[in-house]
Formats: structure tokens, C-alpha cells, sequence
């Protein structure tokens, strides 16, 4: 087997990490029609609170998941 430095590994996991970040400026929502002509017809207060809904939502279920994956690691 290859014994690679602690550093290579890291350069090597941070690149392969990367990689699907990197390609995701290529990926484009889905677009849904109906959704999008439902929120046009709401006010621009609505838009502004479905939006600040999404980022909630979102950050919600990140912080959860980064949580249960803490709390899996620390129990190993």
C-alpha cells in the first residue's frame, strides 16, 4: 500500500470535495411553472417572506443534519 503525507491526504479529500461544488454553477433549478405563476400574482412582500422561508428552511435543515453528523462522530 502507498503511504501518502497527512497533508497530500488533505489536498487530495479537499479536491475531491470540491469537485461537486465546483460543478454546480452548471445545475439550474427546475422551474416550476405553476409555483412561478403563483408567486407572481402575490405582492412583493409575499416574495420577500417566501424567500427569507427558503433560506430559513434551508439553514434549518442544514444545521440539523451538520448537528447529527457531529453528535455521530463524537459517539463513534
Amino acid at each position: 500500500m502507498i503511504r501518502m503525507s497527512r497533508r497530500f491526504r488533505l489536498g487530495l479529500m479537499a479536491l475531491l470535495l470540491w469537485i461537486p461544488f465546483g460543478l454546480t454553477s452548471l445545475a439550474f433549478s427546475q422551474g416550476c411553472t405553476q409555483c412561478r405563476d403563483n408567486t407572481a400574482a402575490t405582492p412583493p412582500a409575499t416574495r420577500r417572506a417566501y424567500r427569507h422561508a427558503i433560506i430559513l428552511m434551508t439553514v434549518t435543515g442544514g444545521s440539523l443534519f451538520i448537528a447529527s453528523v457531529a453528535l455521530l462522530r463524537r459517539n463513534r
